[in-house]
């Protein structure tokens, strides 16, 4: 199973909401990119988190309205690490609790 700098309380609300975070592995060589996909603490918008390599660049989160705007731009992301040689290594789909 993947490891996240997103994964610990990072989608935090009611203990008794869980919520659902789809999560992208991509690796080149040593390096990873992480990419999760989850609702915002009040769900009120999804949130697509991209957590690069250190080396490269700061952690982003990018927030949308809706899912299909949310997956459009996963799918963009994807399409631009698999162009620069990246290969998904997983994929899980986990049903975490959040915490207050």
């Amino acid at each position: 199973m993947a490891t996240s700098p997103f994964s610990e309380g990072s989608f935090p609300a009611a203990a008794d909401h869980p919520v659902r975070i789809l999560r992208w592995t991509f690796r080149r060589d040593e390096d990873a990119v992480v990419c999760e996909l989850g609702l915002n603490n009040d769900d009120s918008a999804y949130e697509l988190r991209i957590n690069p390599p250190p080396s490269t660049a700061a952690a982003t989160i990018e927030q949308f309205d809706d899912a299909v705007s949310a997956f459009q731009r996963h799918a963009t992301i994807e399409r631009m690490l698999v162009n620069e040689g990246w290969l998904l290594e997983g994929f899980e789909s986990e049903r975490a609790s959040r915490r207050t």
